[in-house]
């Protein structure tokens, strides 16, 4: 544990940007331990924060691998890709399982299979070119010095309930990503558009309230933390979870009307040039053993039922009504051309009306 800090610790510190363009041309590198190396590129929309000692895990049990991870957006997942599709990295990670299935639909990736991945639940895969290695669900944070004495809301008409009670000192504080930009975002705006009854007047009030749009987990979170922010809606919950711990100021609140569960996922695009390295860590994305690391080394949950017996789960000690994205065809309704338009377009007219 030990060895996996102190190299997480200096890779973060040797390439840690933020800007979306610079993240794309410099990768975050963990550097092969043998001479003779293998390249393993990858493009995640994991924050390197989280994720980095994951990657260590990997290669400790792999040292001939290098790997070179490119930290994008969701959304940048899947536009950088398209981009030059003769030219791919040999693995696409992302938590936008809509975009990951239409890039499987159109036939962008390449089908695998093994004996760790047959043993993945028919729920957790799509024929066998997209697997699902983890669960997130989609939380609410607050700034509990903004809370004061009152009890954080836990549902969202609670939470609409709070923003009427202290509209003035609200307005300008909420934060939520922007779904234009990023992949996720737009995923879990549209279920929210199926799931809630109170979704038209969620709308109306984050555009009164002036809500203000992110494209990073880390901004909306850091903005918490120092209380630029109070509100942090749709966040995914690993990133929510390491920033409550590192600062005990942000509270996350799984909402009990319902809470929305997305899975991150993998795929390895067609022309990927490493194949074998890219099979290798599949199969350990979803093994037993990486499932293990996952679950000491992050804040991703695992989906293995193994790994789940041995420690509480997420999904298994949930008070929500838990809402799963599912993982297959039936998600690309959400991605339809004028289906997206129409939700934009609402999105954007709420939200701007009063700005």
């Amino acid at each position: 544990m030990k060895l996996l800090s102190l190299i997480y610790i200096a890779v973060v510190f040797t390439c840690f940007v933020d800007s979306p363009f610079v993240a794309a041309k410099t990768p975050l590198v963990f550097p092969a331990q043998s001479e003779n190396k293998s390249v393993l590129k990858i493009y995640g929309g994991a924050d390197k924060m989280e994720i980095a000692p994951f990657l260590s895990a990997f290669q400790k049990k792999y040292p001939f691998v290098q790997i070179d991870y490119y930290e994008l957006s969701t959304f940048e997942v899947y536009s950088e890709f398209l981009a030059d599709v003769k030219n791919p990295p040999d693995v696409l990670l992302s938590s936008a399982m809509n975009l990951q299935v239409k890039l499987v639909n159109d036939g962008y990736a390449q089908p695998y299979s093994s004996e760790q991945t047959n043993k993945l639940p028919a729920w957790a895969k799509w024929r066998n070119e997209v697997f699902g290695f983890t669960y997130e669900t989609a939380v609410i944070a607050f700034n509990k010095e903004f809370l004061g004495e009152e009890v954080a809301p836990s549902s969202r008409n609670e939470l609409l309930e709070l923003i009427r009670r202290r509209s003035e000192q609200i307005k300008g504080r909420i934060g939520i990503y922007d779904i234009t930009q990023v992949g996720i975002g737009y995923l879990l705006w549209a279920h929210d558009r199926e799931q809630s009854s109170s979704y038209g007047r969620m709308l109306e009030s984050f555009g009164y309230h002036s809500t203000r749009v992110f494209r990073r987990s880390a901004d909306i979170l850091k903005a918490l933390s120092t209380g630029e922010l109070t509100v942090g809606y749709n966040i995914l919950s690993s990133y929510a979870r390491t920033w409550a711990a590192q600062h005990p100021n942000i509270i996350v609140v799984q909402p009990k009307d319902y809470t929305s569960v997305i899975m991150r996922s993998a795929i390895i695009p067609k022309h990927a040039k490493n194949v074998i390295g890219a099979q290798l860590f599949i199969d350990y994305l979803v093994s037993v053993q990486g499932q293990t690391d996952m679950a000491n080394f992050t804040n991703f949950e695992p989906i293995n039922n193994e790994v789940r017996i041995k420690q509480k789960h997420l999904l298994d000690i949930s008070e929500g009504q838990l809402r799963p994205v599912p993982l297959g065809i039936e998600i690309l309704v959400i991605d339809d051309q004028m289906k997206r338009q129409i939700i934009i377009q609402e999105w954007e007219n709420a939200l701007f009306e009063y700005q």
